[in-house]
């Protein structure tokens, strides 16, 4: 993913500590080096999920012997990199970073998760949130088959990330006036999976009372990746994989949790899809496995269409190059002639197209591509494909949807501001022409901007504020049923003759008309969506047979 973050908060030191009390004990932190404020890291919200606890929900977490000094900035949940298999599975911690413990400030909550699979580790700066009188909380919660295994049984009922999310939010609203926050003025704020988590949490009856308002970044509940389609067929080939004899959920189950945690990653990393759906995500659940802890007991589209939810203000936002995460597949890899050869092998799963595959595909190839090959010259069309399959789409039909039957504002943004932070793209070969899949992080959380950012960084942050203090909202309208109004960020970002940026902040409204039209078309005919799984077998459903056929490349 392409995120260029470019601050490193560091240990900062003893002699400036600040204690404080919580449920658990007391939690000292220490000031943070880039500005006058603290930082507490790696505070427990939940117990140990290893062992036994491996795919369930999590429990709550012990007292701390004596002073807890939440110093350590590394803790993070297992996950694949470039090195192996990096951090824990006991990894259910966050961090706080904060001002003062003085009056009660709005508090933003942020999951940030790439695909399920990996959080992003680049250092990231909260100062411009802080400074603005907002506590900032990052969280951890499991990823992957730790987080997202599920087969519909007690064993792995699937959503453990999700219930993760859940628990550290009632530790939030337990501890966070210690720590200068608001318990009443919660933010959930998620960037790319991590912003299809929040999209999801807020369909849950789970989340009432915990979070207030939700900032959904680059991602959504309606995103074809966002809700898994086939997971007990996806643990079988892991199972198959891993030569278990497994005949039922339940001892399949029972042979992952106790299967060693290097052995897993080893297994998971052989599998190598292109369709951009991950192996493991969150579910549709069986609400009788657990009635009173259901997170997700319908379909995302049909909660948001039923009304029955937690109605809280929303932003959505996307950037309008989302497609660019998919740079390196094309750059480096061999996406482009795949796709020229296999068109139907890039088909989203959230299309039921049984006999009318062939033809819908021409009609999708024909949109983007018209009669040009897929190639090096045609890679903003490309680009494009997947920006809108992926991210763009779905975030604006999401944002639609939810106005229809929300009373609460739903208000969108499209962030396409072209900046020097985007000076280090490294795809020589392929234009950018507007704000990567990543932006939002960059101008939210970078640092030292340089002059032609900085009043783009400001105004991001200021809308911010401005949403978690419940200010007026005059700068753009809440989408309505009549019209998708939506703020939009555009210029190059190049320095002016008194080095500020060139850039445009207006409201508009329907964006990409053509675009939805032509997804909204295809949805109305073919729409399907994601239900629970079956527990009552675990046979390879015809779903994975395609993706069977399909491994060729990793989804990353």
């Amino acid at each position: 993913m392409f995120v260029q973050v470019l601050f490193v908060f560091s240990l900062a030191a003893y002699a400036h500590g600040l204690q404080v009390n919580t449920t658990e004990g007391i939690v000292e932190g220490s000031r943070a080096v880039d500005g006058d404020y603290f930082a507490f890291y790696g505070v427990p919200y939940a117990g140990p999920t290893s062992g036994p606890n491996r795919f369930k929900m999590p429990i709550p977490p012990k007292p701390y012997p004596g002073v807890l000094r939440a110093i350590d900035s590394n803790i993070f949940c297992a996950q694949p990199s470039s090195r192996g298999l990096i951090g824990v599975e006991d990894c259910l911690t966050l961090s706080i970073f904060t001002r003062n413990i003085t009056s009660p400030k709005p508090v933003i909550v942020f999951l940030n998760s790439d695909e399920y699979t990996n959080t992003n580790n680049q250092p990231m700066s909260y100062k411009r949130l802080v400074e603005q009188n907002i506590v900032f909380v990052t969280m951890n919660f499991r990823l992957s088959i730790f987080g997202f295994l599920c087969l519909g049984v007690q064993e792995a009922p699937g959503n453990a990330g999700l219930r993760d999310v859940l628990q550290g939010l009632k530790w939030i609203k337990s501890n966070i006036a210690s720590f200068g926050g608001d318990p009443n003025n919660v933010i959930l704020m998620g960037h790319a999976s991590g912003g299809a988590l929040v999209d999801l949490l807020t369909l849950s009856p789970q989340i009432e009372n915990l979070a207030h308002k939700a900032i959904v970044l680059s991602g959504s509940a309606l995103a074809p990746w966002a809700v898994a389609y086939d997971p007990v067929g996806y643990a079988n080939l892991l199972g198959t994989k891993l030569e278990y004899d497994h005949k039922t959920p339940e001892v399949l189950a029972q042979r992952l949790i106790n299967t060693d945690i290097n052995v897993l990653h080893t297994a998971l990393n052989d599998f190598k899809f292109f369709n951009n759906t991950p192996l493991f995500a969150p579910c549709v659940e069986n609400p009788k496995l657990s009635p009173n802890h259901t997170v997700l007991g319908d379909a995302p589209i049909n909660i948001l269409r039923s009304g029955n939810y937690v109605q809280i203000p929303v932003i959505y936002g996307y950037t309008n190059k989302e497609g660019t995460m998919r740079a390196e597949e094309a750059d480096f890899g061999n996406w482009l002639s795949l796709m020229q050869t296999n068109f139907t092998s890039f088909l989203q799963v959230d299309l039921k197209l049984a006999n009318n595959k062939t033809a819908v595909a021409a009609s999708i190839r024909d949109f983007y591509f018209g009669s040009s090959a897929i190639s090096m010259e045609t890679i903003e069309d490309f680009l494009d494909y997947q920006g809108d399959t992926l991210v763009l789409v779905s975030t604006i039909r999401a944002a639609k949807e939810r106005a229809l039957t929300s009373k609460s504002e739903v208000r969108l943004v499209e962030f396409a501001y072209l900046g020097t932070l985007n000076s280090n793209w490294i795809h020589n070969q392929i234009p950018l022409s507007g704000a990567a899949h990543g932006a939002f992080l960059n101008y939210l959380f970078g640092y030292d901007l340089r002059p032609a950012d900085d009043a783009v960084s400001r105004t991001l942050v200021e809308r911010v504020r401005a949403f978690a203090y419940n200010l007026s909202n005059n700068t753009w309208s809440a989408i309505t049923k009549d019209a998708t109004n939506y703020l939009y960020y555009g210029g190059n970002g190049a320095p002016t003759a008194n080095n500020t940026s060139i850039y445009v902040e207006e409201p508009r409204f329907n964006p990409h008309v053509q675009r939805m039209s032509f997804w909204n078309n295809l949805y109305e005919k073919f729409y399907v969506a994601p239900t629970k799984p079956s527990s009552s077998s675990i046979i390879v459903s015809s779903l994975l047979f395609v993706m069977l056929c399909q491994m060729a490349l990793r989804f990353v």
